[in-house]
C-alpha cells in the first residue's frame, strides 16, 4: 500500500485499514555511526519469521522482539549482541543479503542447522517541522498487517518549498532517506495507516521519530 503523505486529495485517503499492533520494544537502543554485531541462531525457519518484518521487500529487520528464538538468544547474550527492535540484517553466512528474498533463500538452506547472522543497528532520529509546506514524504506500508511504514522516496525542492528535503538540507547529520520506518508523530505510536493519516492532516509543530538505517 502507498501514500503521498504530501498530498492534498482524495487520492491519498485510499489507504484501508491495518490491525493495530503497537510493539512494546517500539524505542530502540541508540548508537553512534554503523553499530554491527554477529549473532549465531539454530532454530526452524518459521520460528525466526515469526520476529521478521518483511513488508519492505528491499530491508528485512526485526519486528517483534518477544518470541522465543530472540528472547532465548538475548538472555544468553551480553547488551552489545542482543538482538533489538529493528535490527537489520545485512550479511546471512557472511554473504550481503541485498533484498528479503535473499534472507529468505539463506535463512531456508541454513538455519536449521546453524548460521551466523549479522545485524545492523539502526539510529534513532527526531524531525521537527512546521506545516507550512508539503511534507514531501511518500510512505509504504502493507495494508492489514503491523509493520511501521517506511519512506518510499522524497521530493526534491524545486518548484516548490518541501519540508523534508529542506531538514535534509539544514541537518546532513540527521537527515533521513529512503526505507526509514515512521515509529511516532506528535508522541502517538499509531498504526501505519493512522501514521499516515496524522501525517496527512496534521498541522502546526510537527515532531516525527523515525529509525534510520545507514545503508
Amino acid at each position: 500500500m502507498f501514500c503521498d503523505c504530501c498530498a492534498e486529495n482524495e487520492a491519498a485517503l485510499e489507504m484501508g485499514i491495518d490491525e493495530k499492533r503497537v510493539s512494546p520494544m517500539d524505542v530502540i537502543e541508540s548508537h553512534p555511526g554503523n553499530y554491527v554485531y554477529d549473532v549465531k541462531l539454530k532454530c526452524p525457519l518459521d520460528n525466526l519469521m515469526e520476529a521478521l518484518d518483511t513488508a519492505d521487500t528491499e530491508l528485512t529487520i526485526i519486528g517483534d522482539v518477544r518470541g522465543s528464538v530472540v528472547s532465548d538468544w538475548n538472555e544468553n547474550n551480553p547488551p552489545s549482541r542482543q538482538i533489538g527492535m529493528y535490527d537489520r540484517i545485512v550479511k546471512v553466512d557472511g554473504v550481503q543479503c541485498p533484498g528479503t528474498k535473499e534472507v529468505v533463500k539463506l535463512l531456508t538452506d541454513k538455519i536449521a542447522s546453524g548460521v551466523p547472522i549479522t545485524f545492523q543497528r539502526p539510529q534513532e532520529r527526531t524531525v521537527t517541522v512546521e506545516r507550512t509546506a508539503r511534507l514531501g514524504m511518500n510512505l509504504n506500508y502493507r495494508k492489514g498487517g503491523h509493520s511501521k511504514p517506511w519512506i518510499a522516496s522524497i521530493e526534491e525542492s524545486a518548484t516548490e518549498r518541501c519540508l523534508i528535503d529542506q531538514w535534509n538540507k539544514d541537518h546532513p547529520h540527521q537527515k533521513v532517506a529512503v526505507h526509514d520506518r515512521v515509529i511516532s508523530v506528535n508522541g502517538q505510536t499509531l498504526s501505519a495507516s493512522e501514521t499516515v493519516e496524522k501525517l496527512r492532516t496534521a498541522s502546526g509543530t510537527l515532531t516525527i521519530k523515525l529509525v534510520h538505517f545507514e545503508l
